[in-house]
């Protein structure tokens, strides 16, 4: 496709209108759920019940506290545990408060994205609106405040390693930041779909400036590592972690398919918060596919097709003769080839950017791409809304668990710091990570790296429920990240409390009331409506 292409700056005063108009579309996310809840909102999974609390106890580390990571589990992990460690992000979380910190990183993500995103585009093509509106696009599918900054700066990876041909100071500067701020793990696999997405742009830049793109690739990642080499050494050291006994049992093919095909498309996957969460993807991504089809622009249907490729390798990969060869395989077992899909949401953009840019197209694609713009400002806020349709629990009990206030509830937890002290506890049918986020020292969490012996002491704990429920046993035995006093039957709990006391928990925190001969209540006239126990 030969794009017409004007030079001029990409930020010049002409210009300056569609950056306001855009980047304004991506503030909404935060100033709508403000005006409404008086809080930012945010999809909590794998969020605020661990990534969040992560970082906050990273940044109390990194603000001077040696004994930070004693909160977690038990005290068994440290922080080379946390691939966040050396990260430079990190220190946001020392100097400014928790929330704070994650939206501030939040907003930068989305803007470097924004950033990275138009200045590749205004390479190719002239029209500045279609520029800016694929850029608000790919701020908009890339907007994960935990990941740091590597997809968001990727566009700018391909600018670099097309259109320059020597490095200045400051592509030195971006590229040492930027990757110093790049999670190695989930960007292992960049550098072959950089390649793919140059040849598939235009094949001869491969051939001419191969040396140079591989000097970009090597400035970039060497801070990468650099600021990983805590987990270089954890993986390769000699502590057996959790991660080295995954043991993964594939569905069927058929299954498997379905799946896969279910990912593409972003289905919810009940009647539950993924429907908000995946219906911008919906508006976008089905006219996408479907029109770039159509398209006999060889660049569109070349990208479209390596998004298929990709989920299909997945569809691979997961297969049981795939994932028996992974199981007995300790390095491998840990890396997820699934961890490429961080990548997806520049090929959708660029999907977008080439449709737009065919008057066939461009007036279609643009209503569903500013439509799916909107709804990714809001569809955080939306699911309080509508709790009485995807709640099974008491709806009169519900709070807001979409904002930080809603779901670390520090009110509930004030009086029961005050009697736990720096005692540990153990979370029955709660999140134990709320509360480590308000400051007690715990037994239990998500974590995706321990020490796998951790795991067979907690699973004393809970083995008499696991026994119970053979989907739990398998989700512990298999997998076993969180680390979780699981409950199948609130009134009948078969937690050993005994084992419980023997790795370090003084007390129980319960949503429930428990019946136990070697159970105090404790905390009886707080007015927190949780329950305090004391094992005795």
């Amino acid at each position: 496709m030969n794009l017409k292409y004007k030079a001029n700056s990409p930020f010049s005063a002409s210009n300056k209108t569609y950056h306001i108009i855009f980047i304004s579309i991506l503030i909404l996310n935060y100033l709508f759920p403000l005006l409404i809840f008086g809080d930012i909102t945010l999809f909590y999974h794998d969020k605020l019940d661990a990534g969040v609390v992560y970082n906050k106890v990273i940044g109390e580390y990194l603000g001077g506290d040696p004994n930070a990571f004693n909160k977690f589990l038990g005290g068994v992990i440290e922080g080379n545990y946390f691939k966040e460690l050396y990260k430079p992000y990190s220190l946001f979380y020392a100097i400014l408060n928790t929330e704070l910190s994650f939206w501030l990183l939040h907003f930068l993500i989305r803007i470097t994205s924004y950033v990275s995103f138009f200045i590749l585009a205004k390479k190719i093509s002239s029209n500045i609106f279609f520029c800016a509106l694929s850029a608000c696009i790919f701020a908009s599918l890339n907007s994960n405040a935990l990941e740091g900054f590597g997809v968001a700066i990727f566009p700018y990876l391909v600018y670099l390693c097309m259109y320059k041909k020597s490095l200045r100071f400051k592509h030195y500067f971006v590229l040492i930041f930027f990757g110093a701020n790049t999670d190695l793990v989930g960007s292992i696999l960049s550098p072959v779909l950089l390649l793919i997405t140059l040849s598939i742009i235009n094949l001869n830049v491969i051939k001419k400036n191969f040396i140079h793109i591989c000097k970009v690739l090597v400035i970039f990642f060497i801070p990468a590592i650099i600021t990983s080499i805590n987990l270089v050494f954890l993986i390769f050291g000699d502590i057996v972690l959790h991660r080295d006994y995954f043991f993964k049992e594939s569905p069927n093919i058929f299954e498997n398919f379905l799946n896969i095909f279910k990912n593409i498309f972003r289905f919810p996957t009940g009647l539950n918060w993924t429907i908000f969460a995946n219906l911008p993807y919906n508006i976008l991504l089905i006219p996408l596919i479907f029109f770039s089809i159509l398209s006999k622009e060889k660049v569109v249907k070349n990208f479209t097709i390596l998004v298929f490729i990709l989920y299909f390798l997945v569809f691979i990969f997961d297969l049981q003769i795939f994932e028996n060869l992974k199981n007995n395989l300790v390095f491998l077992k840990a890396y997820r080839f699934s961890w490429i899909f961080i990548y997806v949401p520049f090929l959708f953009s660029l999907i977008a950017f080439y449709l737009l840019n065919l008057s066939k197209f461009r007036n279609i694609i643009t209503f569903f791409s500013v439509l799916s713009l909107i709804s990714f400002q809001i569809n955080s806020s939306a699911v309080p809304f509508i709790k009485k349709f995807i709640l099974n629990d008491d709806k009169s009990a519900y709070q807001n668990i979409y904002t930080f206030k809603g779901y670390y509830t520090s009110e509930k937890y004030l009086e029961i710091k005050k009697i736990v002290k720096d005692n540990r506890v153990l979370s029955v049918s709660l999140d134990p990570m709320v509360a480590v986020m308000n400051d007690i020292n715990v037994i239990d969490g998500y974590h995706t790296l321990y020490p796998n012996s951790y795991k067979i002491k907690f699973r004393k704990i809970i083995e008499k429920e696991l026994n119970e429920n053979e989907m739990l046993k398998n989700y512990y035995d298999h997998w076993g990240s969180r680390v979780y006093a699981f409950v199948s039957d609130k009134d009948d709990i078969k937690l050993n409390f005994s084992e419980a006391k023997k790795i370090g928990a003084k007390y129980i925190i319960s949503k429930y009331q428990i019946n136990s001969g070697i159970l105090v209540r404790d905390c009886v006239k707080c007015k927190t409506d949780l329950f305090l126990y004391k094992i005795m």
